[in-house]
């Protein structure tokens, strides 16, 4: 069906070999998962693939017959697809005009009203349940997969590439997901599924390839595999893969930070409720965050999570009723920058929206928050600037020049990145950073999406660290099982209230 060999690509403007001699080959009818550490060129090899990116050397073939993509209406007119991590579409659009753009025929006319039943039946065919007629930047995270997955089919693909499909999704939701990729494959189509839960792959997968270091390691049947040793081919036999998680530490809460009760009340919110446009209501929220503590909060992201986390952060730019304070401030409806001076810090789930900006140089997207710290009178210091990214990025593990696009960077090297961000923030300044005494109050979403087991890990080992160090930690997620070797306590957000 379609086959990768000896795929090899360098990006000489940040001076990275991103892959060396990697392969794959994927038949009809089957699930083959794509596994690898962080940054080890799974989305780059995909891309490849899917027409986004050119190999530097090797070759794609199709069918048998090999392929040169100089976009990725090439790859597509060849039945080949990518959902990627983050589906774009445009703002303005329905979602029905967005999923048909690009695939209306080469009628010299175009049928509105056609285009539109088109979309719709084949949405229902499929079982999806969209708002055709709504703005498609109002879809969720998981609609947005959806109406992704009905574009590709609107062009009769055969070849179906997910990036961390299922990264930032519910469990229910994850598990509609999974029943798409089987009709999928029982429809004669092949699935790519890049992932790094490792249960996912032995559960759905027929084949898997693991990646290491840009080269492909092996291909083997998942039914010859265990989940250890596929972690061995990630990442080495006789390394500490972490079964034996420290974050869980049976004499303190659920996450072990390890903390004495009675510490000072960091977010202190009572009988807190809003309603904006376009969000789910919440009502007589009440919550006390002490410091050194690590709490979580479980829900479903379209019935109030969403809500309280942007109305915390200052992102839902609405006044609620009730109280919200952070360090004693009032933080309610006052904004993102009231929010960061009552000493809040805050990494969301949109990684190439309201995280970072992808087409600009890394190091602005490190700085955008902080850049007052960094003036002399109408200039910026370039040189503590550098420092300050410098401690960053050797905190993320990463090294790598912050002067090339965020969007040259892999998936999961930007959330080490982002999380290395906001952990600066929460930590006492050190070489050159700007003089602070760091934010009391570490807002994370959705902290382990795109993360590799080890540096899984490593963020429990940070979140305790900073716990320990005085800071009050909240964390957001779809999947409390997530949250159980993070924190020491988890609360439930159900119906637009904490239970």
């Amino acid at each position: 069906m379609v086959e990768l060999r000896g795929i090899g690509k360098y990006f000489p403007a940040n001076g990275v070999t991103a892959l060396t001699n990697a392969g794959l080959t994927l038949r009809a009818g089957e699930i083959h998962a794509l596994l690898g550490e962080n940054g080890t060129g799974k989305s780059t090899l995909m891309h490849i693939a899917a027409g986004y990116l050119r190999p530097t050397s090797g070759s794609v073939l199709v069918d048998g017959k090999e392929r040169r993509f100089t976009a990725p209406a090439d790859a597509l007119a060849l039945g080949i697809g990518m959902v990627r991590q983050h589906p774009g579409f445009i703002q303005g659009f329905k979602v029905w005009e967005d999923c048909i753009l690009g695939a209306e025929g080469r009628s010299l006319f175009f049928d509105r009203k056609l285009a539109r039943k088109r979309v719709m039946d084949l949405s229902e065919q499929w079982g999806f349940d969209l708002p055709l007629d709504k703005p498609a930047e109002s879809l969720s995270v998981s609609q947005r997969q959806k109406a992704a997955i009905l574009a590709l089919l609107l062009r009769e693909v055969k070849c179906f590439i997910f990036d961390e499909a299922t990264a930032v999704l519910t469990p229910d939701e994850s598990k509609t997901l999974y029943d798409l990729f089987k009709r999928l494959r029982n429809e004669g189509q092949g699935v790519i599924l890049i992932t790094h839960k490792l249960e996912e792959a032995l559960d759905l997968s027929d084949r898997i390839t693991v990646i290491r270091k840009g080269v492909t390691g092996e291909t083997r049947n998942t039914k010859e595999l265990s989940t250890e040793t596929l972690r061995d081919l990630i990442f080495g036999a006789g390394e500490n893969h972490g079964d034996n998680h420290p974050a869980i530490n049976e004499n303190s809460g659920v996450g072990g930070s390890n903390n004495a009760a009675g510490e000072k009340p960091v977010l202190v919110i009572k009988d807190f409720a809003v309603e904006a446009p376009g969000f789910p209501l919440l009502r007589n929220v009440n919550l006390c965050l002490e410091s050194g503590k690590i709490l979580g909060i479980a829900g479903v992201r379209d019935a109030g999570l969403e809500t309280l986390e942007l109305a915390i952060t200052g992102f839902l730019n609405q006044r609620g009723s009730g109280s919200m304070t952070l360090n004693g401030a009032d933080i309610n409806g006052k904004g993102v920058r009231g929010f960061r001076e009552a000493g809040g810090s805050y990494l969301g789930t949109d990684r190439l929206g309201g995280n970072l900006a992808p087409e600009l140089p890394l190091r602005e997207s490190l700085i955008i928050h902080a850049f007052r710290r960094f003036r002399r009178w109408i200039f910026l210091d370039m040189g503590r600037i550098d420092s300050w990214c410098g401690e960053i990025m050797k905190r993320a593990g990463i090294a790598r020049s912050v002067s090339g696009k965020a969007s040259s960077f892999s998936g999961g090297m930007l959330q080490r990145i982002l999380l290395a961000r906001e952990f600066a923030e929460a930590s006492p300044s050190t070489e050159g950073g700007p003089s602070t005494e760091g934010a009391s109050l570490v807002v994370l979403a959705e902290a382990g999406g795109g993360l590799d087991q080890l540096n899984r890990e490593k963020l429990a080992g940070e979140l305790r660290t900073l716990a320990r160090n005085g800071a009050a930690i909240l964390l957001f997620s779809t999947d409390r099982e997530e949250l159980i070797p993070l924190a020491d306590e988890i609360t439930i957000l159900r119906n637009g209230t904490i239970e």
